[in-house]
């Protein structure tokens, strides 16, 4: 709950605008030697979405209060996976993520299989992280948590907000890019929905619109992208050879302008919203406009942001793959093992414990990668360790990759990864005796209680060997 609170409290409120780059950095929030920023990502999920994601989770100055996938290049839900599968992967812990709205679409984008997919290089499906619709998300108890919008897709969940909760868009201060020229501002996610586009730079409190337009050499700098990190490893999955009508930067400029606003210059005219057509926004200047405008002035420094946010990006290993460590992202794993299983006993918990310990082993973050063959009596209660050993190791029936062999002794698991590293961990002899002992004593729930509290090696043999 405290964490949940945290992310519900805004930092900073933008005072005046300013032209100055270090003006900028204050102004907004930003100076590294203030305070991490609170950014709120409005993302359809295409290919340069999740670049622009991967270099926010990767970078020490943001903090992501919330991620809301809106419907465009990848629909809303499966934007929401994708958005959630990322996040999963890096180290930034709990983040609300909402499924926002579905623009009407006449057709949807040619791009979209390719987006869904991730280029063919998907990152795991959410395992931890619950996401919410965003109506629900919006009149739940929290709320959308507070912080600076950056608004990577159509702008229709912002839109649709400003319904339920009438005033949202008179508090928000929005990011967005966009390709200008001159007085016109064009981008594809105005053309998706420019009802909402009109409504948004229209009743939004302050507008930076950030001039993707900035003549970078966009291949050279995706493929020269190094590391083993898991923005490193799928950047240069789906961003090399093969894949070169993916190879720009868009999404991302906004991103490093957000994160590192010293290497842009905000201009010092304002601006107001003068029309709307197709993929076309019209601006004029006006003193009391609410639109500024956003230029690179450093591209060998957006370059350098870049890469540090990706190849130094914290989580996961080869494969781009969740951490173990994460599933303490969990807010109460025993709850999850009282509503799959049913109640929470010792076996259980014991089960899980043997999945996370294997897990924390090899280094894999489960489910596709890992497998597991339980040997057990095939009756309550030692039988109910199959159920903990699921949910703690991602291996499931459904996915074929658990194998249940019956013994008569204590019960253990052999987890094998996909590269061939195998774990077995085996339940003490005395352990049996002792949980029966306290469930006579104490009852079931306690003793699973008692079980998920115990040190591992009171209870567990392990052994690792390929």
């Amino acid at each position: 709950m405290k964490k949940l609170l945290s992310l519900v409290l805004p930092l900073f409120l933008a005072l005046q605008s300013s032209c100055g780059t270090r003006e900028a950095a204050v102004e907004h929030g930003t100076d590294k030697a203030v305070t991490e920023r609170a950014v709120i990502v409005d993302t359809d999920m295409g290919m340069d979405d999740a670049r622009a994601l991967l270099a926010l989770t990767g970078s020490s100055g943001i903090r992501l209060a919330a991620v809301i996938a809106t419907g465009g290049s990848a629909s809303a839900a499966k934007g929401a996976d994708n958005a959630t599968g990322i996040i999963e992967s890096t180290e930034k812990g709990y983040v609300p993520v909402i499924r926002g709205i579905n623009p009407d679409l006449s057709a949807p984008p040619p791009w979209r299989a390719h987006a869904e997919s991730l280029g063919g290089h998907p990152f795991p499906p959410p395992r931890r992280l619950t996401q919410r619709p965003l109506k629900e998300a919006a009149l739940s108890a929290e709320g959308i948590p507070e912080g600076t919008w950056l608004v990577l897709g159509p702008l229709s969940s912002m839109s649709a907000l400003e319904d339920i909760v009438p005033g949202t868009l008179g508090r928000a201060e929005v990011w967005m890019p966009a390709t200008v020229e001159g007085g016109t501002v064009k981008g594809w996610n105005i053309g998706c929905d420019p009802a909402s586009a009109r409504r948004v730079l229209s009743g939004a409190r302050r507008v930076y619109i950030v001039d993707t337009g900035a003549g970078l050499d966009e291949a050279r700098i995706l493929g020269s992208v190094e590391g083993d990190s898991p923005a490193a490893i799928w950047i240069g999955e789906t961003a090399g050879a093969g894949n070169g009508a993916h190879a720009f930067l868009f999404d991302e400029i906004a991103a490093a302008a957000i994160a590192s606003p010293e290497i842009f210059r905000i201009s010092p005219e304002r601006y107001a919203l003068s029309g709307v057509d197709g993929e076309t926004v019209s601006i004029e200047r006006s003193g009391g406009g609410p639109i500024s405008l956003v230029r690179l002035e450093d591209p060998a420094a957006l370059e350098a942001f870049l890469h540090e946010a990706w190849e130094l990006h914290p989580g996961g290993h080869e494969g781009h793959a969740d951490h173990a460590g994460h599933h303490a992202v969990v807010s109460d794993p025993l709850a999850r093992m009282k509503e799959f299983h049913g109640h929470l006993g010792p076996y259980v918990v014991l089960g899980y414990r043997m999945g996370m310990i294997a897990l924390e082993r090899t280094g894999s973050a489960g489910h596709f990668e890992i497998s597991a063959e339980v040997h057990s009596t095939l009756r309550p209660p030692r039988s109910c360790l199959i159920d903990g050993v699921q949910l703690g190791s991602g291996c499931t029936l459904g996915k074929r990759n658990i194998t249940v062999e019956e013994t008569g002794g204590p019960p253990f698991a052999i987890f094998t990864t996909s590269g061939g590293t195998k774990v077995t961990v085996r339940l003490l002899p005395g352990v049996p005796a002792l949980l029966q002992g306290s469930i006579d004593s104490v009852g079931v729930e306690a003793t699973g209680l008692a079980a998920w509290k115990m040190d591992a090696d009171s209870l567990f043999e392990v052994t690792t060997g390929h």
